[in-house]
């Protein structure tokens, strides 16, 4: 058995234990709750069922696997969480070692206190962004990559939104994280200077918003909230066994957040 917390999306803290493998995330009418490992290598292991879940979805809807998985690290950096594609790896951050500014972007998300602040990044960092990160294996290894980094990240939300829609628990989880982005959405600034193009700005400033989570969030939660609504008609199997839709960004840099 190995012993995990989970943090209810609404309602008390609650202790469960679990079989090896993947944790489930129990639903009720009155809750949801997401996976709290106490441990990261219970944590990578999660996270890493994760990505192989999405890459089985993939072979499912192609009929045949596409390239050999990710594999997961767990390591604090200041993008959080990013695919690699010369590693062939997905970099997950762990909270108990998170920097205190850091944290105080999260509370900024949230906004709200230390447990909201840790129930957003978990919900987010530890669970739906992991298929995002995997959405972006996606794109390389088929040659999907959009024509700018700005719709290569909205598409890579959506093939976020529609892989979870195929898990067991996942409409419920949906549900809450709709709710947490649309609050983080409304209530951070636009750090589009007056007068531009926001497609253009956050394709030239890619790498800098990204050391900046104020200012990437702002995007980013704005992609993932208009997924999250737009979730009944996302489709995974016919999203990645369709053709390609653009092609190679020759400015994208191999690390993908």
């Amino acid at each position: 058995m190995r012993s995990i917390r989970v943090l209810p999306l609404a309602g008390a803290l609650l202790a469960v234990g679990c079989a090896a493998g993947a944790p489930r995330a129990s639903t009720s009418t009155a809750a949801v709750v997401v996976p709290v490992h106490t441990d990261t290598a219970a944590f990578r292991a999660d996270a890493q069922s994760v990505v192989r879940a999405f890459a089985a979805e993939v072979s499912r809807a192609r009929g045949g696997p596409l390239a050999d998985a990710p594999t997961v690290q767990v390591r604090d950096t200041p993008q959080l969480i990013f695919f690699t594609g010369s590693s062939n790896q997905i970099t997950v951050p762990w909270w108990e070692t998170t920097p205190p500014e850091m944290r105080a972007a999260f509370r900024a998300f949230a906004g709200g206190g230390d447990a909201e602040a840790e129930h957003l990044f978990r919900a987010f960092f530890n669970r739906f962004l992991i298929a995002h990160e995997a959405g972006h294996w996606f794109q390389a290894r088929a040659n999907r990559r959009e024509r700018t980094l700005y719709e290569n990240e909205n598409v890579a939300n959506r093939l976020a939104v529609a892989f979870w829609r195929t898990q067991p628990g996942g409409e419920a989880l949906l549900a809450e994280l709709e709710r947490l982005a649309a609050h983080a959405a409304a209530t951070l600034p636009d750090p589009t200077p007056a007068g531009e193009d926001a497609v253009a700005y956050f394709g030239a400033n890619y790498q800098a918003l990204g050391r900046e989570p104020l200012k990437y969030g702002y995007y980013q939660f704005r992609f993932m909230r208009d997924a999250l609504r737009d979730r009944a008609q996302l489709d995974f199997a016919r999203m990645v066994a369709g053709d390609a839709r653009g092609s190679n960004d020759k400015s994208r840099q191999d690390q993908t957040d």
